[in-house]
């Protein structure tokens, strides 16, 4: 008897967290949270027709992530920024050659580079990264979920202005969130301790 067929879960099948925007290039260009846990780059149409017949191309940026955020510097190439746990990496986009476009596209990404996150008493993981872009450039957030004996579960805010190295000095905001101290439990009543008085007649 054969076995039968189990079918993938849908939900691990998604792409997920995409952002479509135009690339130094002018073309359309997708990001997003592959299956595999890693972020993937797709063009509709990158003038190369060796990729497919449409000149469609599909490259694993080898990002792993929990959450991506896509955003341009300020020299209006993309940066991609991923989070896995506490562990973040970016890679930026880089104008392209003739030379570079005729050897396949290989070349248009940096490598990638780490982001070293300032220290952060009980931090567990990132939980969420933003990007903005503003008359200064390019800002970058992110919300850090901490535990700590004084706070509890809570969460840490830092944030950056991107510079052509990549991140400025991190600006960390108080814990938010944290369990508020429990004041002192008022007595239960009882027959001596009544929460109201019984007025009396004179």
């Amino acid at each position: 008897m054969s076995k039968p067929i189990q079918l993938a879960d849908a939900t691990s099948s998604l792409w997920k967290q995409t952002t479509v925007l135009r690339n130094v290039q002018g073309q359309e260009e997708a990001i997003s949270l592959g299956p595999d846990g890693n972020v993937w780059s797709f063009i509709a149409d990158s003038g190369d027709s060796r990729f497919d017949a449409t000149g469609q191309r599909l490259e694993n940026l080898e990002l792993p992530a929990d959450f991506v955020t896509v955003s341009r510097n300020a020299a209006g190439a993309i940066v991609v920024i991923a989070a896995k746990g506490l562990h973040l990496q970016y890679r930026t986009e880089t104008p392209l050659t003739a030379l570079d476009v005729s050897e396949g596209l290989r070349h248009r990404w940096t490598p990638a580079k780490t982001i070293r996150l300032p220290a952060i008493p009980g931090a567990v993981g990132v939980r969420r990264l933003y990007t903005q872009n503003d008359f200064s450039g390019m800002r970058i957030a992110l919300i850090v979920d901490t535990e700590t004996p004084e706070n509890g579960q809570s969460y840490v805010m830092a944030c950056s202005q991107w510079t052509d190295n990549g991140p400025g000095p991190f600006i960390l905001l108080p814990p938010m969130g944290a369990k508020k101290p429990v004041g002192p439990t008022p007595a239960a009543p009882t027959a001596g301790n009544r929460l109201f008085r019984t007025a009396q007649s004179a």
